[in-house]
């Protein structure tokens, strides 16, 4: 006797049947390490209904893609290769009447060291009409010269230094930078928090440093200040030193100053503004409070991120604040249908890399869909964006070629990470 098929197993089925449909559009799709794969997509509006004959013919167009997918950064160049693919294959199965053909191109850069010979060779392909990466800062600081000389425009999703804004009119990013977390966090420090007085310890790096520059940058513009500004190794493990400086005391010498009749010193500012990598802070705040600084909004940038975090800060992690350019478990519907098909997808949570990726390559394929014909349209098209809805938060394309972010507000509440409504 046969059994009938529970909702269990019915619901078993349903998402057998998804992975299986969506892993063939994605081998059909895709073929990396060089080679080109065509694409038919919509990305003009369909010929007439009306019986005449069809003169136009297939327009090929390519995008180029250099990643590494190998050696360093690997890890991150999958990521990134993960948004893109997904990119394609949302636009594939929304538009079916193409009259063009568009072309991805993957190239490995081997950790980035083939950066610039690929860059050249694609830029020789006239059919080539942009190409998303490199990914590191150094290299596409390096690409400047290459697409001045060959006028094509690449969008990296991740390259992060101040020193590549407005360098060329053809280089664009869709990252989050450490400007761009300085002066959100700043912003919302004074005009949501209404903080006007700041302690900053900065981690002695390039991260710590940027943010810490664009951070007080911002709040003078708004009228705020720093009090003091310590900063610490990102190695360091006791940061009595840098507490002390900013206020902080001991029991014993508290205990001394109260039996003296004298009043516990204030603290001369109303925040902490700490820039730095989860594994640090979760180490600073637990000897805040040792040194008796506490009930003070805590704050800081994407590095706070982490289930470090929490791990190594526990209860005192509690109500910090930070930014961060993705957020998985938003609320946002464009994010959680992004979120669902990249688990079903690639059976794994996406990252800020493949969230950005994603956001750039769908940005092309809307340019491309909305008549982009050559490098120069996709150039003006990427300096007309204005408030595009992605999964990264509402962009805008600044004429320095860096994107403008509504960035996503982070807190811990009962011992989880999430969003600031």
């Amino acid at each position: 006797m046969q059994l009938p098929i529970t909702n269990y197993q019915l619901s078993k089925l349903k998402y057998y049947f998804v992975f299986c449909s969506l892993l063939i559009a994605h081998c059909s799709l895709f073929i990396l390490s060089g080679y080109a794969i065509a694409n038919p997509l919509d990305l003009t509006k369909p010929p007439s209904s009306s019986p005449q004959p069809q003169l136009l013919t297939q327009q090929k167009l390519k995008i180029g893609c250099i990643l590494p997918l190998s050696g360093e950064g690997a890890d991150i160049g999958q990521s990134v290769l993960e948004g893109i693919q997904l990119a394609f294959n949302s636009l594939n199965i929304q538009d079916e009447n193409s009259i063009s053909t568009l072309q991805l191109v993957i190239k490995d850069s081997a950790g980035e060291i083939n950066s610039i010979s690929l860059l050249e060779n694609l830029a020789k392909d006239e059919d080539v009409v942009v190409i998303i990466g490199p990914l590191f800062s150094k290299t596409v600081l390096a690409s400047a010269k290459v697409v001045d000389k060959y006028k094509i425009p690449i969008f990296s999703p991740t390259a992060t230094s101040k020193n590549i804004s407005g360098i060329s009119p053809y280089i664009f990013r869709n990252s989050l930078t450490n400007q761009m977390q300085g002066n959100a966090i700043a912003d919302y420090s004074i005009n949501h928090l209404n903080l006007r007085k700041f302690a900053v310890l900065y981690q002695r790096d390039a991260y710590g440093i940027e943010l810490e520059n664009a951070f007080e940058e911002e709040l003078k513009s708004f009228g705020g200040e720093i009090i003091f500004s310590e900063p610490f190794d990102p190695e360091q493990n006791d940061f009595e030193p840098q507490i002390t400086a900013i206020g902080g005391i001991k029991d014993s010498d508290l205990r001394k100053l109260t039996g003296e009749g004298k009043p516990k010193p204030e603290l001369q500012y109303e925040a902490i503004f700490i820039p730095a990598h989860a594994d640090r802070v979760g180490l600073i705040l637990p000897e805040l409070v040792y040194y008796n600084i506490s009930d003070i909004p805590i704050l800081g940038g994407n590095g706070l991120n982490s289930p470090d975090l929490i791990r190594i800060g526990g209860k005192y992690s509690e109500g910090v604040i930070f930014v961060d350019g993705f957020f998985p478990l938003s609320e946002n519907p464009i994010v959680k249908e992004f979120v669902d098909r990249y688990r079903t997808f690639f059976n794994k949570w996406p990252d800020i890399y493949s969230a950005n990726s994603y956001d750039a390559a769908m940005i092309i394929l809307e340019i491309i869909k909305n008549g982009a014909k050559n490098r120069e349209d996709v150039k003006n098209g990427l300096l007309n964006l204005i408030d595009y809805n992605g999964v990264s938060g509402i962009t805008t394309v600044q004429s320095s070629g860096d994107s403008e972010k509504a960035l996503y507000f982070l807190t811990v509440k009962h011992g989880k990470i999430v969003e600031i409504k």
